[in-house]
């Protein structure tokens, strides 16, 4: 249409005016609130673990849970007999099936009730709250497709809410473990033959006078075992970090968090501690100098997986994931734990797993001597850390919850602080039977005489806050093993107080001629959900 020339486009003014009318209609007739709010759930608990599992790992929980889904929508139909009823009421039911856990868990905690019990009360409430639900539907509601545009809604943002971070970090940090090519290695010519390296992470292992004060535990038969086979140990040695990734990254990067952040490193996360770890200074001149790294997949993730010998002997054989499990845990599934056979499956099974990488690594480690080329051997094995799976003998120990690496009082409010020091006192004596056995197994296979360092990350956690230092007992938690096996036993360069900083650096300036001076042996707290909050802490003593 032209008035005076000018062009009038009305059509597509109606068009859009019928935009946003379209868009909810679509709400208010979709069918997908069961779906989103079943994939929600997963999401949120990937990101709450995601320093400690791969996005992978979420993967096959996310299909099962659209499964749900479409199970529950199928069978709220079947109920209802009308599509646009059945989505509210699936989609009520999905969220409260995965709400489950966290409203029995708050019931124990505020109420004490014992956990059959609690979950028994909120199988009642969710049952009676679907009856009702279902009658309101049914009955009651007359505008049932503004109450389906609702919860079209809030699934719709609840996704958002947790697929947007997660969706980020898999675009930062990949879905697997990294898949970037090795390093580059150096050909480097040697006329004398160069000793294998090897740095075997006991994760969580503490100090003799440690273990002997607050676990009443006699580690001396051990220690003097290995200064039979002549290694040195710092008996008075505490770690320089309270967690993982920061004791790891700094000691393979031979300075302090704070320093390498002060270098123009862009230090922010955990994630890019993780990115310390696989480019890690050592590793960069252990490379110059013609050595290969190996590593092995663990339970936790922060290993080196872009290794150029990465050992991953978990496969698929597994029914269970670690992962899996504590989803099972979160939802209205854990009531299925009550069934020995369900208990087996879906508890146990991630047990086995990380039973079996702690076997494997310590069989693995015995075989590297057979291979051709020079190694540097980086193993970290997450024992006597919780959980506590081998008794003094290594036989397996039963459980009856799902798999966590929780230390401190993250494991203590599920258990008691008694229960850590009998079971880690249990594990620690399998541990160093496995753990003199490979060193036996490598120093007799090996033709030149490696080098061996055995170290604590840091010290147990019976008296761990990971939120409050007040509620911490440093001396626990810094005190660490720190044993040492140098070619021609000369540790002239070594001190009984060395910390994880300057170990590497004693390393690589005595043996690859480098220029790494001592640095003063500082130690720091910094609690878990801040990880980069650092307490300088200078009394370690007992009390």
């Amino acid at each position: 249409m032209e008035r005076d020339g000018l062009k009038m486009v009305q059509p597509a003014r109606k068009a859009d005016r019928s935009f946003m009318p379209g868009v909810i209609g679509v709400f208010e007739r979709g069918l997908f609130a069961p779906f989103l709010l079943a994939i929600q759930p997963v999401l949120h608990l990937f990101l709450i673990n995601e320093t400690e599992v791969y996005f992978s790992e979420a993967i096959r929980s996310i299909f099962v849970s659209l499964l749900f889904g479409v199970i529950v929508l199928g069978l709220a139909y079947l109920l209802v007999r009308d599509p646009l009823k059945a989505s509210p009421v699936a989609s009520l039911f999905i969220f409260l099936a995965f709400l489950f856990g966290d409203l029995s868990d708050w019931l124990v905690d505020t109420f004490g009730l014992g956990p059959i019990r609690a979950d028994l009360l909120i199988l009642a409430l969710v049952s009676a709250c679907m009856l009702l639900w279902i009658w309101l539907v049914q009955k009651r509601i007359r505008n049932i497709a503004s109450v389906n545009l609702y919860f079209n809604l809030l699934g719709l943002l609840f996704l958002l809410q947790s697929g947007i971070p997660a969706g980020n970090y898999v675009l930062a940090n990949g879905a697997s473990p990294n898949q970037e090519p090795p390093m580059p290695v150096a050909t480097v010519e040697s006329a004398e033959p160069r000793p294998d390296v090897y740095y075997i992470i006991l994760d969580g292992y503490g100090r003799e006078d440690i273990l002997q004060a607050l676990y009443d535990f006699d580690n001396s038969d051990f220690l003097d075992a290995l200064a039979a086979r002549g290694f040195y140990v710092a008996d008075e040695s505490s770690s320089n970090y309270v967690q993982t990734l920061l004791s790891l990254s700094s000691s393979l990067n031979v300075d302090y968090i704070q320093s390498l952040s002060a270098d123009g490193i862009n230090i922010e996360s955990r994630e890019a501690l993780v990115e310390l770890l696989e480019k890690s200074e050592v590793r960069n001149v252990l490379a110059q100098n013609g050595y290969e790294l190996v590593s092995f997949r663990n339970s936790y993730n922060a290993t080196v997986s872009n290794a150029e010998i990465y050992y991953d002997d978990t496969g698929l054989a597994y029914p269970v994931t670690a992962f899996e499990s504590i989803v099972i845990d979160r939802t209205l599934a854990r009531v299925l734990l009550y069934v020995p056979a369900f208990n087996k499956a879906f508890v146990e099974a991630p047990y086995d797993t990380h039973r079996d990488q702690i076997l494997s690594t310590f069989a693995r480690l015995r075989e590297i001597p057979g291979l051709d080329g020079d190694y540097f051997v980086h193993a970290h094995i997450i024992a006597p850390h919780p959980p506590f799976v081998f008794d003094e003998d290594g036989e397996a120990l039963p459980h009856n919850e799902p798999f966590r690496l929780a230390d401190g009082n993250q494991y203590i409010k599920n258990h008691s602080r008694a229960d850590y020091v009998t079971g880690y006192r249990r594990q620690i004596q399998y541990i160093n039977t496995l753990v003199l056995e490979t060193v036996d197994a490598i120093l007799a296979a090996s033709e030149t005489p490696p080098i061996i360092i055995i170290q604590g990350d840091h010290g147990p956690g019976s008296r761990l806050h990971q939120g409050l230092l007040e509620k911490t007992l440093p001396a626990e938690r810094f005190g660490i093993l720190n044993a040492y096996y140098f070619p021609g036993h000369d540790y002239t360069s070594l001190y009984p107080s060395i910390s994880p900083v300057n170990s590497l650096r004693v390393l690589l300036d005595q043996f690859f001629g480098t220029d790494y001076p001592l640095i003063p042996d500082r130690h720091y707290y910094s609690p878990w959900g801040d990880p980069f909050d650092f307490t300088e802490i200078k009394d370690l003593s007992l009390p």
